[in-house]
């Protein structure tokens, strides 16, 4: 268990994770709350369904960490552009009129 919280904390932490650290995080803490449930030992069958689903969440999950960098980056130079108080719209605007008049 400690194991587990020590590698949520390393993934909130890290701003790039692999998919396959985050399978490797997903499925063990699949099988950890399985196994406090009152069933029986898990089967082959079982530990193969585990991992293909955990392999699945862990895709999902890393195009939205992917998406979710992204924006962040894209705010704070947004941020910043507009700290400087330069946009888009200027330099389009200065660009078309440097055009009109060469």
């Amino acid at each position: 268990m400690v194991n587990l919280e020590l590698q949520h904390i390393y993934f909130m932490e890290n701003t790039k994770t692999s998919k396959k650290a985050l399978q490797s995080l997903i499925n063990d803490s699949m099988r950890e709350a399985i196994g406090h449930l009152e069933l029986p030992e898990a089967s082959k069958k079982v530990k193969k369904l585990l991992n293909r689903n955990s392999k699945k969440i862990a895709s999902v999950y890393a195009d939205i960490l992917k998406r979710e960098e992204k924006k962040r980056k894209k705010a704070e130079k947004f941020v910043e552009s507009a700290l400087k108080g330069k946009s888009k719209k200027s330099k389009k605007a200065k660009s078309g009129k440097a055009e009109v008049t060469a």
